[in-house]
């Protein structure tokens, strides 16, 4: 694995990415850490659409395409460098989460198109410590197809979305087969405790419940499932290959408290050809153990307002804003509201105004990933509420609205303390 000291992971960028050199243009020789601004996604990504991001050419290595704004894919790179230390770290922390020889995985991960899970969900398996075999499926795979693999090949793990792993019950369950399966690995979603349950029932009480990470497109890998420690939605921070940051969203302030919700910010401490130095992961956690704690334990809490994930789509504000214009809108604000329901995600758009004909259609139009979603239920089908500007939520504190409410975690936590 390849990684680089702090310091000249941000000397580096500051030299030859002309986006951080203008980022960090105020700031004197040698900058302490914590005054280093904030990356804000919105122009980190309109800087690296013009390839300003970059601190170098791109020869070799991976592209993947992520759900940026509308009209604006987000096209994150890999040098080869890169993505191996990425691969082979996250192998190294998926043995922690349970994994062990003779193992029998299929990767139900979605591939080609730009995608990054399939392969690296493939890549992780592949350079495991320990001997695993594979069946590389992919999530584009007919159901029947899946389950009667499993079934006739004593696959005893499964790997993929949440949202598809749905599917899969639902077939086995009306179906009456019988697999034996140890484990289920998920990513992209959270793995709901209504999911959960549903699963148990299906497969069995003794099922285990696995994160393959948490990471992203953007950032890499930020943080491992660790089977011995880890409750629900519970990661411990890959200390070797990023740095992790917890931000109160109304004053700035660097969290260091257990048990304070922030904003999470990363930084990469692998990725050189398109820096990672505090960067929005667009999610919301807190700290469950002491501040000095190696690899410290935090809890995932839902998304922030840079955007709502539902089942794998991102959605962000953003996206609204450019659809309701379109469509000459007579609004005066908006909310996306994000539930979870009868084992699926559903997105409510909550508008401030009056009645906007074709809207779902035309954010269908322009976010093609999203119309998939719905046309394949793997989300449930979103809804629209008109109300009066009083009526959206505003944040208690600071009376700013609240552009994204995640209310997921609210329905679904567990009410055992953290079961697995």
């Amino acid at each position: 694995m390849q990684v680089y000291p702090l310091d000249y992971i941000v000397s580096y960028a500051r030299t030859h990415s002309p986006y951080y050199k203008k980022l960090y243009a105020h700031l004197d020789d040698e900058p302490s850490f914590e005054r280093l601004p904030l990356v804000n996604q919105k122009d980190f990504w309109n800087e690296a659409s013009d390839g300003n991001v970059l601190t170098g050419e791109h020869i070799d290595g991976q592209v993947f395409k992520s759900g940026g704004t509308t009209g604006a894919p987000k096209y994150a790179v890999y040098s080869a460098v890169e993505w191996q230390t990425m691969c082979e770290a996250t192998a190294f922390y998926t043995t922690m989460g349970g994994l062990k020889y003779g193992d029998r995985v299929v990767n139900l991960f979605y591939g080609g198109n730009l995608y990054a899970s399939f392969l690296y969900s493939y890549s992780i398996f592949y350079h495991s410590l320990t001997s695993v075999l594979q069946f590389n499926l992919s999530g584009g795979a007919d159901v029947a197809e899946i389950v009667e693999t499993i079934e006739k090949n004593r696959v005893n793990l499964i790997a993929g979305l949440p949202s598809l792993i749905m599917k899969i019950i639902e077939y086995v369950e009306k179906n009456g087969n019988v697999l034996h399966v140890d484990a289920v690995y998920f990513a992209g979603e959270t793995l709901y405790e209504d999911q959960r349950r549903k699963m148990r029932t299906v497969l069995g009480e003794h099922i285990d419940f696995r994160s393959m990470s948490y990471a992203s497109n953007d950032a890499g890998i930020m943080a491992y499932f660790h089977k011995e420690t880890c409750g629900f939605n519970e990661h411990r921070v890959c200390d070797a290959v990023c740095k992790l940051e917890l931000i109160d969203p109304d004053t700035g302030e660097l969290i260091r408290e257990a048990n304070r919700p922030g904003q999470i910010y990363v930084t990469s401490l692998y990725k050189l050809l398109m820096p990672i130095i505090r960067y929005p992961s667009g999610d919301v956690g807190k700290y469950t153990e002491p501040d000095g704690t190696p690899d410290r334990k935090f809890m995932l809490l839902g998304r922030s307002e840079e955007g709502a994930r539902v089942g794998i789509v991102t959605l962000y504000t953003e996206d609204v804003t450019k659809v309701l214009d379109s469509l000459g809108a007579n609004y005066d604000g908006f909310q996306m509201i994000v539930t979870h329901e009868n084992e699926y995600d559903c997105v409510t758009f909550r508008i401030a105004g009056k009645e906007v004909p074709g809207f779902i259609d035309k954010l269908c139009e322009q976010r093609p990933f999203f119309k998939e979603a719905i046309d394949k239920k793997t989300i449930s089908t979103p809804k629209v509420e008109y109300c009066a500007l009083k009526d959206l939520e505003y944040n208690k504190r600071t009376g700013k609205l609240i552009r994204v409410l995640d209310k997921r975690m609210q329905q679904n936590s567990p009410t055992n303390g953290g079961s697995l």
